[in-house]
């Protein structure tokens, strides 16, 4: 709507009127001709360094240094005009410094909400996460992994409810801002569910019970649906499933309201493209090959095929036009050390970048305009629990802003046009951020 104003106090809007001159204000943006949007929200990244079966030497030399790492990707994110990201796994002692501190005013950032450990899962140099046998690891990686998993890694798998829930409250008084959990296991081949129906139903009510946001990991369509039905609020990357996904699965998704955090950044523009150039190419080789002699020969040629990122693809546009609740969420990490790549990492996983990709993914995976913006604003808003704080310009909200250039109904790409970013009241730098930069470069040009 134009010739508005939005008056903003002590980080809230408190007033939203026709156009008016504010002479007692401290600070006036002349937004004629801009757009005005809520921050956006951005439901699963990852701050800090926590490593992998490939990623071992980057912990030993930026480990000591993540809550630079979480504050310079914070910043990152926030020069990008998402105000609000929330991190599914990492290092939580790391996480939660920098998080109080930018909470605070201390430090510049997005608003940080974090979950530490995924629960039932060992660190990352583990079974469960890297296929890494205890007795073939370093003292570091051992030590590193109960850095990780605070309490609630493998250990949880092997007790019962009343077990896991003294656990879940110990880990809850730690303070993180929500649970995440292994309803299945790391991988996809083979898919195992990781808790007994009456165990998950323990971890969701006693988050549930603090006010919080309790979501899984969940690959399988047997795992995924025992974690609908014990009441989480949010599924990670719903659209990774072992298969296609049955209608009375995505029935009951809708059905309990269970909101959808994508990657849809992975899914969509240069990625599908060059996905599609080399699926053509290795469907014409194989034509020319015998049928394939093992299970294993298979695999590897639909690896080849990239079979999965189409089966991706297609749960996402499903869930989507089944009307499932949807929010971005880009799974964007940190990786390897600049100096320890091999190869640079996608420009769709860099912090805020990947999350403006995931919202124009949105509508090249069947969105409107405006169905993706309210994905990245609104949904991220409950993603969060704070629907009644940030994800809409209403007076009383966290003033939490970005004004655009153009308009991104017109053109969803249009929200890379960003002229300013306001976060918590406060008009944001955003040329001057990340402040240090350890593993960011200048960004590369958007290439369309």
């Amino acid at each position: 709507m134009s010739g508005r104003t939005v008056a903003i106090e002590d980080g809230r809007i408190i007033r939203i009127g026709r156009a008016r001159d504010d002479e007692d204000a401290d600070t006036v943006i002349d937004g004629s001709g801009l757009y005005l949007l809520p921050g956006f929200i951005d439901s699963n990244v990852h701050l800090t360094v926590y490593g992998n079966a490939r990623r071992r030497e980057t912990v030993v030399r930026y480990g000591p240094r993540n809550e630079e790492l979480a504050l310079e990707s914070a910043q990152r994110h926030l020069a990008h005009g998402v105000t609000t990201v929330r991190d599914s796994y990492g290092d939580l002692q790391s996480l939660l410094a920098v998080r109080d501190r930018i909470e605070a005013g201390e430090a510049t950032g997005a608003r940080m909400l974090v979950a530490g450990n995924i629960v039932g899962w060992g660190g990352p140099f583990s079974i469960t996460f890297s296929l890494l046998p205890e007795d073939e690891l370093t003292h570091f990686q051992q030590t590193w992994n109960d850095r990780i998993t605070q309490g609630v890694g493998e250990e949880l798998m092997d007790m019962g409810p009343e077990g896991v829930r003294e656990a879940i409250n110990a880990y809850l008084d730690k303070g993180v801002d929500f649970i995440k959990y292994g309803g299945s296991g790391h991988f996809r081949r083979p898919v195992l569910i990781g808790f007994s129906p009456r165990v998950q139903e323990v971890i969701v009510e006693e988050t549930h019970e603090r006010g919080k946001i309790a979501e899984t990991h969940a690959t399988s369509q047997e795992s995924l649906r025992l974690a609908v039905e014990a009441g989480i609020d949010l599924i990670q990357h719903p659209e990774i499933l072992s298969a296609d996904y049955p209608d009375d699965l995505i029935e009951l998704i809708v059905e309990e309201d269970v909101l959808c955090a994508m990657r849809p950044n992975m899914l969509t523009g240069r990625i599908w493209s060059e996905h599609l150039e080399r699926r053509e190419a290795a469907l014409a080789a194989q034509s020319e090959m015998p049928p394939p002699a093992t299970g294993a020969q298979e695999n590897r040629r639909a690896e080849a095929r990239g079979d999965d990122l189409e089966l991706q693809r297609r749960n996402a546009r499903r869930l989507i036009a089944a009307g499932c609740p949807v929010t971005i969420a880009t799974d964007n990490y940190q990786g390897d050390a600049p100096e320890l790549r091999g190869e640079p990492k996608p420009l769709e996983q860099e912090a805020g970048m990947g999350s403006l990709l995931a919202i124009e993914g949105l509508v090249e995976l069947g969105m409107t305009p405006m169905e993706a913006l309210m994905a990245a604003t609104r949904n991220g808003a409950r993603a969060a629990g704070m629907a009644d704080e940030i994800g809409a310009i209403e007076e009383g909200m966290i003033a939490d802003l970005v004004l655009l250039g153009s308009n991104p109904l017109d053109d969803i790409a249009n929200v890379h046009d960003i002229e300013a970013v306001i976060a918590k009241g406060r008009v944001i730098d955003i040329d001057s951020l990340p402040e240090q930069r350890i593993f960011s470069v200048e960004a590369p040009a958007l290439s369309r």
